[in-house]
């Protein structure tokens, strides 16, 4: 069983938050929320992370932190965290599908619970300069001649302050503007939906160092130890498929069955935590000094830890632009310039991302491809290493073009 995490202390309340215009404010602490308000810090920018959740917090999915990811935290500093917390190292992938396995080798990635991952972020926003108000939300108002007003509200109570950028990180189904229309998104109508549970103890069928992912034509099941030997179990689900089943834990039930993998004891009782529908887009990644970032720009469903690569990328690549938006107020500039780069780090490996999502919906095509994977499992690897590549090169790009 888990030890508790102790929680990250706020550096400020609500009346210091309103007492300053902020150059940023990043709405939403988690990995990409955190990794922007760190590297705004760090280049000079007074700088108010808000979330309205208290950390550590319980969270599912984005246990699993893969190559393309630790690249980042490594190009930005931040490369022995992940050791510092005790992360176990990924070394394969275990595909199942109606009983039949294929092994994938990984050459990168690592497993570190959400509890131990955010926090960690967190306090090297706030060692990098960051003030940090948790338990609060945050809703963006009106913009004004050089700013943009925030509401920040704690159950009744209520301040003012506002900021010349906005970074928006508050998730998949984040709600942050007064006007409710500008939360526009939109929603595949084939997507399912996210569930996942952590349980305390793990069975020894599930082995360190390995993904675990059970495939079946209602959805499909990750399941692999975190640092402290507990399991997470994350899934992607037909929604109409928990209806007929009556809940998530029997269909999960039935999907690992199925597929050939141990059902975990613990399972049927666990706490399930749902998300909505997992692939969703906006067509517009800013507004009016606002800047949407991670899973809150859009997300297409996962399998071994892209949304966090996704996340912890945006987060570092939006700040150069946001930082030359604050030095030369050229706000089209900047609102271009970020919808193209996010395009140039994220388009690509989400299409990939897309496509796999749907071979997964084809249960011939599953088995016949765990088939070919068993026999010949370099076949996987061209797949492995694009969602495993570096965002380097184009992290380099955006710097370049930020300055020009």
């Amino acid at each position: 069983m888990a030890l508790p995490e102790p929680r990250v202390a706020a550096t400020t309340g609500l009346d210091g938050a309103s007492e300053q215009c902020w150059d940023v404010i990043v709405i939403g602490a988690g990995p990409a929320g955190a990794m922007a308000a760190r590297e705004a810090a760090r280049g000079g920018a007074s700088v108010l992370l808000v979330d309205r959740a208290s950390f550590p917090r319980p969270k599912v999915c984005g246990c699993c932190i893969n190559g393309a990811a630790i690249g980042v935290l490594n190009d930005v500093g931040l490369g022995s965290l992940l050791q510092q917390h005790h992360a176990r190292e990924l070394r394969a992938v275990r595909l199942a599908s109606a009983g039949r396995f294929a092994n994938i080798r990984l050459s990168e990635g690592v497993s570190l619970s959400r509890e131990r991952f955010d926090t960690a972020l967190i306090q090297a926003a706030i060692d990098a300069g960051a003030e940090f108000l948790d338990t609060t939300q945050a809703l963006v108002g009106d913009t004004t001649v050089d700013a943009r007003k925030v509401i920040l509200k704690q159950g009744t109570t209520e301040q003012f302050t506002s900021a010349k950028a906005i970074v928006i990180a508050g998730g998949l189904g984040c709600r942050v503007f007064v006007e409710p229309d500008v939360d526009e998104r939109k929603a595949s109508a084939s997507s399912r939906v996210g569930a996942g549970t952590v349980l305390d103890v793990a069975p020894a069928e599930f082995i360190s160092g390995t993904i675990y992912m059970a495939c079946h034509k209602h959805g499909y099941v990750g399941l692999v130890r975190l640092e402290d030997d507990r399991l997470d179990v994350a899934a992607a689900l037909d929604a109409d498929a928990i209806k007929q089943h009556g809940g998530i834990a029997v269909l999960v039930d039935q999907i690992l069955a199925t597929a050939g993998l141990p059902v975990p004891p613990a399972l049927k009782n666990a706490p399930w935590h749902g998300t909505g529908r997992l692939t969703q887009h906006r067509d517009h990644l800013v507004h009016p000094r606002c800047f949407f970032i991670g899973d809150a720009a859009g997300y297409v469903e996962p399998f071994t830890g892209e949304g966090m690569a996704w996340a912890l990328a945006s987060g570092r690549a939006v700040v150069p632009i946001v930082l030359e938006f604050l030095r030369n107020r050229r706000q089209t500039w900047a609102m271009i310039a970020w919808a193209a780069t996010h395009g140039e780090l994220i388009d690509n490996r989400a299409r990939l991302c897309r496509c796999v999502s749907r071979l997964l919906r084809f249960p011939t095509l599953v088995s016949i491809a765990v088939r070919l994977l068993k026999y010949a499992p370099w076949l996987a690897q061209p797949v492995v290493r694009s969602l495993n590549a570096s965002f380097a090169q184009k992290a380099t790009k955006v710097k370049v073009r930020s300055q020009r």
